[in-house]
């Protein structure tokens, strides 16, 4: 067993001999999470589009022209989201990035004909500083662990 000189290196070895944490493993269920829910709601925008069940917030929904276009779009989108964040493609995660990014626009920036809901929209930027969170930290694992394989010990 070698000696330990300090407590840098000791703090050093002791982390050296833990398991990796798997970043992107992580961001990968993170993702398939988000596009099952995407999922579910993008069948309840449709069920909505089409009568089955009532729509979400406000009931005159039907009568209003650009609550209507939205709708639409985000029943077009979501599907398609979700089936790219459950592929694992870039596509997808662009795809969902735009439609969350149009959620909080019309939802903050257009609070008037979409009825801003605070705790909707603070969900969904929560759900992005996750993402781009988990996204570094998969990334940086990434390039630590190919510098170790290009210099070996």
């Amino acid at each position: 067993m070698a000696r330990i000189e300090t407590t840098a290196a000791a703090t050093r070895a002791w982390i050296d001999d833990r398991p990796p944490v798997r970043w992107r493993l992580i961001l990968d269920v993170f993702l398939r999470l988000v596009s099952v829910g995407h999922l579910v709601w993008a069948l309840w925008e449709w069920a909505a589009l089409i009568g089955l069940v009532p729509p979400l917030g406000v009931v005159e929904t039907k009568a209003h022209l650009p609550r209507q276009g939205a709708a639409y779009f985000f029943a077009g989108v979501d599907p398609i989201a979700a089936v790219g964040l459950w592929l694992g493609s870039t596509w997808g995660v662009a795809t969902w990035l735009v439609a969350t990014f149009a959620r909080i626009l019309i939802h903050t920036a257009y609070a008037g004909i979409f009825d801003w809901t605070p705790p909707w929209t603070a969900f969904q930027v929560a759900t992005l500083a996750l993402y781009l969170l988990l996204f570094f930290l998969s990334e940086r694992a990434e390039r630590e662990e190919k510098k170790k394989r290009r210099r070996p010990e």
